[in-house]
């Protein structure tokens, strides 16, 4: 999950590959702005970003937010907390009820922790030459936790090459735009399930580099 620290008045743009934008944890309030408008960016708060592909995380304040979020095309639920209390022998009451969560965290001594990706896998050596005007599926679609996808332009070029990224061939078109070379990389890191294709949008070949990681 990316980590984020905006300055005093800092503004951040940053390109979204997925449906669901989630607050993990925040400092502070800050805003999220994009052509749906301007929303307040706080824990626990999910944001549907279906047809929009980037947001700008704005920080108003005089002091630095530290904030944590992830991006995904299914919508998490955040379980609800537990209450304790404190009896006059001071004994704390332990939480009865059983927690539920899925198999992307862990409960433990009452706290929940994300569970880390265990898997990598390169992206294949016959698929990081892309002609230009081809379109190419880069990953396979894969239903497992934690599984993020990563993408490079790596192209041994004076010139910046120009690709499209998206979860199907015809979404290309409108897919994320990234435009790189060996001396000036452009990457895009994101959670998705689904097939991953690139589009290359130069008139000459691409050379690309990545992998995809997951927990089994």
């Amino acid at each position: 999950m990316p980590k984020v620290t905006l300055q005093a008045k800092q503004e951040l743009s940053r390109p979204m590959g997925a449906r669901w934008l989630s607050i993990v944890n925040s400092t502070a309030a800050f805003k999220i702005d994009g052509e749906f408008g301007s929303l307040v960016g706080e824990v626990g708060r999910v944001l549907d970003l279906d047809g929009f592909k980037q947001v700008t995380f704005k920080n108003d304040t005089d002091e630095a937010i530290d904030f944590e979020y992830e991006i995904s095309n299914i919508k998490v639920y955040a379980v609800g907390k537990g209450v304790v209390s404190v009896s006059n022998a001071i004994e704390v009451s332990r939480i009865r009820e059983s927690i539920k969560v899925d198999a992307n965290a862990t409960v433990e001594n009452g706290k929940m922790a994300m569970l880390p990706s265990n898997h990598f896998e390169a992206l294949a050596v016959s698929k990081t030459h892309l002609p230009a005007g081809k379109t190419l599926a880069v990953f396979p679609a894969r239903l497992a936790e934690n599984r993020r996808a990563i993408i490079q332009v790596i192209t041994d070029s004076a010139n910046f090459t120009p690709v499209r990224i998206a979860n199907s061939e015809e979404n290309t078109a409108t897919g994320v735009y990234l435009s790189g070379n060996k001396n000036a990389p452009a990457s895009f890191e994101f959670e998705t399930q689904t097939a991953v294709f690139v589009k290359n949008d130069s008139d000459e070949d691409i050379t690309l580099a990545g992998g995809e990681q997951w927990r089994a």
